[in-house]
């Protein structure tokens, strides 16, 4: 399996005018990561596949980085003090290798700002970099702002998947599949470009 290329730090603006670098996440980065899922609202985190407010999660899980898996793209604050977001690509395997999930963890005071939209954007430019075909998104129903933004960046939904997710105290939530693909053959795509 290819492994993911670090990207070339990258630094950009956003909305609101404030610097922001985007940088590939290092295992010296732990406690940064920690700091930053400790300030995500609690009902929030239950939306996360790992339990990320325990140190040891985010311990291991910074350990045991595979870039042949997974590419984990921090993004900082201009002073590079402060983890503002996190995203990442997760490539799938065997008959899925050409696509990647994708996830994107934007710091609650940083919301509203092109953050992001700004994460996916690099995502997609590393996929399409890497010879990925699919980037899939999972995103709950009920949050219209991230909806919009993988749309504008040419997500289509393709399913959506009712009572998928679960919250802690058993409530069930609508998610929807959504997928954009980075590679288009002339010849047999030819109909789903127009």
């Amino acid at each position: 399996m290819t492994r993911f290329e670090a990207p070339k730090p990258r630094e950009s603006l956003l909305n609101n005018g404030e610097p922001v670098l985007f940088k590939a996440l290092v295992r010296d980065d732990e406690e940064a990561v920690r700091a930053f899922f400790h300030d995500i609202p609690d009902h929030e985190v239950e939306g996360f596949r790992d339990q990320v407010p325990d140190p040891r999660t985010v311990g291991t899980w910074i350990r045991q980085l595979d870039l042949a898996r997974v590419l984990p793209l921090a993004a900082w604050n201009g002073l590079q003090t402060r983890l503002i977001g996190l995203a990442s690509l997760n490539r799938m395997a065997g008959a899925y290798r050409h696509v990647a999930e994708i996830y994107v963890v934007v710091g609650a005071d940083h919301r509203q700002l092109g953050l992001g939209s700004s994460l996916i954007k690099e995502l997609i430019e590393i996929g399409t970099r890497q010879g990925l075909y699919f980037l899939k998104a999972k995103v709950l129903v009920e949050n219209q702002l991230a909806l919009r933004a993988f749309r504008q960046l040419g997500f289509e939904v393709k399913a959506t998947l009712e009572d998928y997710f679960m919250t802690r105290d058993g409530k069930t939530k609508d998610v929807a599949l959504m997928l954009k693909r980075l590679r288009f053959d002339l010849e047999e795509d030819f109909f789903y470009l127009f």
